[in-house]
């Protein structure tokens, strides 16, 4: 993916813009992020959720090479998400990390080239600023799909045990009980 200043710029609804100070090698920064209230309704409408009550990143920063920067997050949110095809919700935690590896200052006639041949790099951007809210809510978006997934494969596989209940409990099933009790008392026999 790519970031740059004359593409049109998607407004974070968590904006944290950081640039680099001084190009040295090894230098670390380290940010703590916390959403504000408005903030927090804005992400919940972004990322489809109930409500968010709490989000919290705290981001860890080192330069790596030459505008070649190692981004280290660690996510804690506090989530609402309505149960589908109910007038309940669900409240959970996501506490988890992400590892993002952004070039910066690429020339713009170079992204689709180094977007095809660079696998370590995960973001580039023409410009020399990155903004933080924003990889942080693209990765919490990123935890939530596996999270979601997760939850509607349990309610799947609840939804396909119960159904093999209500198949034992057929029209047919007292007789095959029936059966079971008589075959059972001739093997006794």
């Amino acid at each position: 993916m790519w970031h740059g200043s004359t593409m049109k710029q998607y407004k974070s609804e968590m904006p944290f813009l950081w640039k680099p100070k001084v190009s040295c090698q090894n230098s670390k920064e380290q940010f703590f992020l916390k959403a504000s209230k408005s903030q927090k309704k804005l992400i919940a409408a972004r990322l489809g959720l109930k409500a968010l009550n709490d989000l919290e990143v705290k981001i860890l920063i080192s330069q790596k090479g030459d505008n070649l920067f190692l981004v280290n997050g660690n996510i804690n949110a506090e989530i609402c998400k309505a149960v589908e095809n109910s007038n309940e919700s669900e409240d959970f935690v996501v506490n988890d990390g992400f590892q993002e590896i952004i070039q910066l200052n690429v020339p713009e006639d170079r992204l689709e080239d180094l977007a095809n041949e660079e696998d370590n790099v995960t973001e580039f951007y023409t410009n020399d600023t990155i903004d933080l809210g924003e990889i942080s809510l693209q990765n919490l978006s990123l935890l939530l799909d596996d999270i979601c997934y997760d939850f509607q494969d349990i309610e799947y596989r609840e939804e396909i045990s119960d159904r093999s209940t209500e198949a034992q409990d057929g029209p047919f099933s007292n007789l095959a009980s029936l059966l079971n009790e008589k075959m059972g008392a001739k093997t006794r026999c």
